[in-house]
């Protein structure tokens, strides 16, 4: 069974307030969704089967897109949208260990290296195989 974990962050206005609701969304999926008015801002994901992550940019904003994730053995990693909005998900294929667990969190960044501007809590620990 493939197993996703999917975490998305919504940015709105200056003083619109952030509130972070997990949901269901489908089978095999966690949603992390920070709720504003307008539109969902970014979405990441992991993939159990084949061990990738995805990161999709929907906001034309100058900001960077970027899923952060790390296992419970120590790696840590970042899969970055930098293509530009609405230009289809980026996936980074890792190698991770199987008898591994593994969580994610979805940010809205400056730059490659700069500062967050918004990020979900992180998921729970998932297995990975």
């Amino acid at each position: 069974m493939k197993l996703r974990i999917v975490a998305a962050a919504v940015a709105g206005v200056l003083g619109a307030s952030l509130i972070a609701t997990p949901s269901y969304a489908d089978s095999g999926c966690m949603n992390l969704i920070f709720h504003t008015p307008t539109r969902t801002e970014a979405r990441g994901c992991f993939y159990s089967y084949g061990d990738h992550f995805t990161i999709g940019d929907y906001r034309a904003d100058g900001y960077r897109a970027v899923v952060e994730w790390e296992t419970d053995y120590g790696r840590t990693g970042e899969c970055h949208d930098a293509n530009g909005a609405d230009n289809g998900d980026v996936d980074c294929n890792e190698n991770l260990a199987e008898t591994g667990s593994v969580r994610i969190r979805t940010v809205i960044r400056d730059g490659s290296d700069g500062w967050n501007r918004y990020l979900t809590n992180w998921s729970p620990w998932m297995k990975i195989s």
